[in-house]
């Protein structure tokens, strides 16, 4: 009996935090408010990264190849948590073909009930096309171990 409480307990936090992310709105480069929402119905990968963050650097380019391959399959979303100007800088440098949104403590508390308690970076969180939370990643998510849930996504 005590077993069955404990999934019960783990699917309801589970459900919690996948309409988290879909009920929530962060503003876009031009601080036009967006909802998450408009991205259910394909495989959504959303990562919570920082301008000043060297792993975050180091992944981003990867995503974006990856967001070139998957087009039209999967889509990227990028969560800064950081300043406006220096996001808008930044992904115009590297050439993010994904949607950027932004927030401080705002995005934070979003990334806190995607499952990052510690708060690190980079965090990324995997969705299949119903918006059910499949994965989580906590650091350097490498492209392999990505291209990895991206195939069983889009099969």
């Amino acid at each position: 009996m005590k077993k069955y409480f404990i999934i019960l307990s783990l699917l309801s936090g589970f459900a919690q935090a996948e309409s988290a992310i879909f009920s929530a709105q962060l503003p876009d480069l031009q601080n036009k408010m967006q909802s998450f929402a408009q991205w259910k119905g394909k495989p959504a990968i959303i990562n919570f990264w920082a301008t000043w963050c060297s792993p975050c650097r180091e992944e981003i380019p990867e995503f974006i190849a990856l967001q070139k391959q998957y087009a039209g399959k999967v889509r990227f979303i990028g969560v800064a948590i950081d300043e406006q100007k220096d996001v808008a800088a930044f992904a115009k440098q590297y050439g993010i073909n994904y949607p950027v949104l932004f927030g401080e403590a705002n995005a934070m508390e979003l990334m806190r009930k995607e499952g990052n308690q510690l708060g690190g970076l980079p965090f990324t969180a995997i969705y299949n096309a119903k918006g059910e939370r499949i994965a989580i990643e906590l650091g350097r998510l490498k492209k392999e171990k990505l291209e990895n849930y991206l195939k069983e996504l889009t099969r």
